[in-house]
């Protein structure tokens, strides 16, 4: 059985776009230190980041972002975990020919003022992944 083969990664500096194809781009907004409160079963209080993540549509054809994806692991190798506490407001729908789009992902992450971490985006399935290196203010 063939493996499957993953999508390719795009890379870009601090600030920059990635052109991810048909006129779509992915920008890292911010990267922000915060501290977030359990409000829910399962959460916990604790040091975060809020990573703002813009999707910008210069194509002909409206851009899903329904099933987009965020990642963000610190230069050391820990996995920042994906958290509903906080004022995550992730993308849905999807971003119109000459429209741009914000959505926002709370992650725990231990010490994370000043970290260096790696972002990944995916604004659709089989599109190609968007990868930044950013430091946490």
């Amino acid at each position: 059985m063939a493996s499957p083969t993953p999508e390719p990664t795009v890379g870009a500096r601090a600030g920059a776009a990635a052109k991810v194809g048909g006129g779509v781009s992915i920008r890292i907004a911010s990267v922000t230190a915060i501290k977030v409160t359990a409000k829910t079963p399962g959460e916990i209080d604790g040091a975060a980041v809020v990573v703002k993540v813009e999707v910008d549509n210069a194509g002909t054809a409206t851009a899903s972002v329904d099933s987009a994806y965020v990642n963000v692991v610190a230069s050391d190798g820990t996995f920042a975990v994906a958290t509903t506490a906080g004022k995550g407001v992730p993308f849905h729908g999807v971003v119109a020919p000459g429209a741009t789009a914000t959505g926002s992902y709370v992650f725990m992450l231990s010490h994370p003022q000043g970290r260096q971490v790696t972002v990944t985006v995916s604004h659709a399935a089989g599109t190609p992944v968007a990868q930044f290196t950013e430091t946490v203010s």
